[in-house]
């Protein structure tokens, strides 16, 4: 669990899948939605109750791209544009996750390129149908 208060979400938590390594160590087996500064396969440290990632140990140099389809968005419009970003990231060879209807994650390996993700996104984004960030542009805190 990642606590994501000191990113401005007050009592919120995001579950994070692990993978146990060797001692404390862990390797990040999902692609982070909302905390900033975790990618997929980055080895982390818990706490003491093995229960919240407390440090990053290794950045595996992953990175992760996310988008937010705009709330706004009527049904068939948010179909149009999620089915837009996913051509987009099979064309790209690029693996990624879903949080609901509205919420992808990208994860983006060392050199990959992202040209059709990238070109998707910015038509959508000029059209206000989305919204993106990168997932480091902040370090990872406890």
């Amino acid at each position: 669990m990642v606590d994501l208060e000191p990113y401005g979400f007050a009592n919120s938590l995001e579950q994070i899948w692990l993978r146990p390594l060797d001692g404390k160590a862990y390797e990040v087996s999902c692609i982070p939605f909302r905390v900033y500064g975790l990618a997929l396969n980055d080895v982390v440290e818990l706490d003491s109750d093995g229960k919240r990632i407390t440090g990053l140990l290794r950045s595996s140099g992953h990175r992760v791209f996310r988008i937010f389809l705009a709330p706004a968005l009527s049904v068939p419009e948010s179909s149009e544009v999620q089915n837009s970003i996913t051509r987009a990231i099979i064309d790209d060879v690029l693996e990624a996750e879903w949080s609901g209807d509205r919420h992808v994650a990208i994860d983006v390996p060392i050199g990959c390129e992202v040209a059709r993700v990238w070109a998707a996104i910015e038509l959508l984004a000029a059209e206000e149908k989305i919204y993106w960030e990168w997932g480091d542009v902040e370090p990872f805190r406890r």
